[in-house]
């Protein structure tokens, strides 16, 4: 079974290229030259880091609850 060979797999697979793009793309908010201050005077990429590792968190603990729901796992978790 591939990456592209059901819905549920091209969908998870999309989101998180999503979310490794968005962190390759050097946008100020993750990486900086120089110092730019923002909340409490934390560097910005500081908290752009922050956010986006919520954000990964997040979508791998909604990726597991919904993998662990799928029909294929539920033969392995239950004793017949």
């Amino acid at each position: 079974m591939d990456v592209l060979s059901n819905s549920f797999e091209r969908k998870w697979f999309a989101i998180f290229m999503f979310l490794y793009f968005v962190i390759m793309v050097p946008f100020p908010f993750f990486y900086s030259t120089r110092y730019v201050p923002s909340i409490a005077g934390l560097p910005l990429f500081i908290i752009g880091w922050t956010i986006h590792s919520v954000i990964t968190f997040i979508a791998i603990l909604v990726f597991y609850r919904q993998a662990m729901s799928r029909e294929e796992y539920m033969e392995f978790g239950t004793e017949s």
